[in-house]
């Protein structure tokens, strides 16, 4: 059970103000109520009204609450982008209850460790994913995770087992009393994107935190009133949750995407004329490739928001051409939401350099490895303070400290310059930083200048041990169908750039496919670790 008294950050900052008295049972019924039976949800089954998704989650709450769930209770949801993640989503904050998302690309091994952690009490999933059937994770959740009383499934289980559609036809016409829900209570847990199972780093939000960061953002964004959504991210992440925040507190309609599919998502933004769409780097690649047999016409899309890695001018520039829509560039993390962004009215060129300008009511300063601010345009370690920020890792307040400042700041672990306009200038992680013989770089860099070859469909640039250098830049590449490329052919597309040589790959590794994490980022980590067992370069 989660409370107020696990909390170990508090904001120490200037712009307290910022923080809204937002409840999410407030913000969806405020919705409700002035949107009634209009479209708020589109998935692969039609239409759903706002009403319809009131009485859906008003009658899943009642048979939570019928199960024994009571306010601070913890409950999984293990779902792809879907009607019932968003009807879980209400029906949970209807009951003061707390939601932890679980990611898809999770198995049973990091399902259990959250779930574990986090000490939940349900779990709702999924009964298959892709045509597999998760029955294995069920099997092992009930009698590994002490805490977990049940286990609720979706879709066709082939059994006795519990269903979410039961619960909601089963709380369907009885009254739900509301919960006194406050702004500061516990409203989801996220689990760090940078965490480990052995020791899993789970975000506390409160209902205020990550209700007034969808608002900043909605403000400092210039949301339309007649936008229509789509998260092509997954709901389970920190984008993804943000957009539909978002449309609720925009009250947008918003389209759901079960599964990434390029064509298929290009044809669905048309379909349902989607103005505004989620999606991080490699899938606005994705999207291109897409359309190079072709954009739909009728297409109403203006905007792209994106975020997670580096986007390179040719991206920006090749999504106004084909699409005639602007690229909005976004930082975050699971502890900070959205932090850093772009908006429409900046230059385009800003959102090809740039993350952005903190979003209103936060802070950045970067840092020395000593502490110490750095001169505008010098790289360091990029720290963070807002209002809407984590209240700490669940259950490990020494994790906390170790990177929370007493005074609020969030060391990020990842790299940056503070431009002399205020932007914030990217630099990727830590871990992305190669020394070759003094002369340091970054990895995302080099990468960023590589996106435009045909030939790649995944990459990561890392170091190797070097004997002489320290290190030297590898290239990792799964191609795409059809391609072959060489070292020389990516050290002559580097040449062409103007880039400086000692940055260049001095090794390429075609592989069939590159790690991700499960967020769908290349997984570093996993990566470095392959390449430190690897013999060093002595020559």
């Amino acid at each position: 059970m989660v409370s107020g008294h696990d909390y170990s950050v508090d904001y120490q900052g200037p712009h307290r103000h910022y923080l809204r008295p937002l409840t999410w049972p407030g913000v969806f019924d405020a919705a409700v109520e002035r949107q009634g039976d209009a479209v708020a949800v589109v998935d692969p089954s039609g239409p759903h009204s706002w009403r319809e998704w009131q009485h859906a989650s008003r009658a899943l709450a009642q048979s939570l609450r019928e199960l024994g769930i009571v306010p601070g209770d913890v409950v999984a949801v293990y779902l792809p982008n879907s009607w019932e993640f968003l009807v879980a989503h209400v029906a949970i904050a209807y009951l003061g209850a707390v939601m932890l998302p679980l990611h898809m690309a999770h198995r049973r091994h990091e399902i259990v460790a959250l779930l574990g952690r986090a000490e939940a009490k349900v779990l709702i999933l999924t009964s298959t994913y892709h045509g597999h059937p998760l029955d294995e994770i069920g099997r092992a959740v009930k009698t590994t995770v002490p805490s977990l009383e049940r286990v609720i499934w979706v879709g066709e289980t082939g059994s006795s087992e519990l269903t979410l559609a039961q619960l909601v036809d089963g709380g369907w016409g009885h009254p739900l009393t509301n919960c006194m829900v406050s702004p500061d209570d516990p409203f989801v847990l996220a689990a760090s994107s940078g965490t480990t199972s052995s020791r899993p780093k789970i975000c506390m939000h409160t209902h205020a935190g990550l209700l007034s960061n969808a608002w900043q953002t909605a403000v400092d964004g210039r949301g339309r009133p007649d936008d229509i959504l789509l998260s092509a991210s997954p709901f389970s992440h920190a984008f993804g949750f943000l957009s539909v925040h978002l449309s609720v507190i925009m009250q947008h309609s918003q389209v759901i995407l079960a599964d990434w599919n390029a064509r298929r998502c290009l044809q669905t933004l048309k379909d349902r004329g989607v103005t505004v769409l989620f999606a991080v780097p490699a899938q606005v690649v994705d999207l291109l490739r897409a359309a190079e047999e072709g954009v739909p016409r009728g297409l109403s899309l203006r905007e792209i928001r994106t975020g997670g890695a580096a986007v390179p001018r040719e991206i920006v520039a090749a999504v106004r051409r084909r699409f005639g829509a602007d690229t909005v560039v976004q930082w975050g993390m699971s502890e900070v939401g959205s932090g850093c962004y772009t908006v429409p009215t900046d230059d385009p060129e800003l959102a090809s350099r740039t993350v952005g300008r903190p979003m209103g009511g936060a802070e950045v300063r970067i840092l020395d490895p000593e502490g110490r601010p750095v001169p505008t345009g010098q790289i360091g370690e990029l720290a963070y303070r807002s209002p809407y920020m984590f209240r700490g890792y669940y259950h490990d307040e020494e994790l906390t400290r170790s990177y929370v400042m007493d005074d609020g700041w969030l060391l990020t672990g990842d790299l940056a310059a503070m431009n002399a306009d205020g932007t914030i200038a990217y630099r990727g992680r830590k871990t992305e930083t190669i020394n070759r013989g003094g002369l340091k770089f970054s990895a995302l860099e080099v990468e960023s200048l590589l996106t435009d070859l045909p030939h790649i469909q995944q990459m990561a640039v890392v170091s190797r041990p070097d004997v002489r250098l320290g290190e030297r830049a590898v290239l990792l590449v799964a191609l795409r169908s059809g391609y072959a490329l060489t070292l020389e052919d990516v050290q002559e597309h580097l040449r062409k750039k103007e880039l400086a040589p000692y940055k260049w790959p001095e090794e390429i590794k075609i592989m069939d496919a590159l790690p991700t994490t499960p967020t769908g980022k290349i997984a570093r980590g996993q990566i470095l670790a392959w390449m430190a067992e690897e013999p060093e370069y002595d020559r």
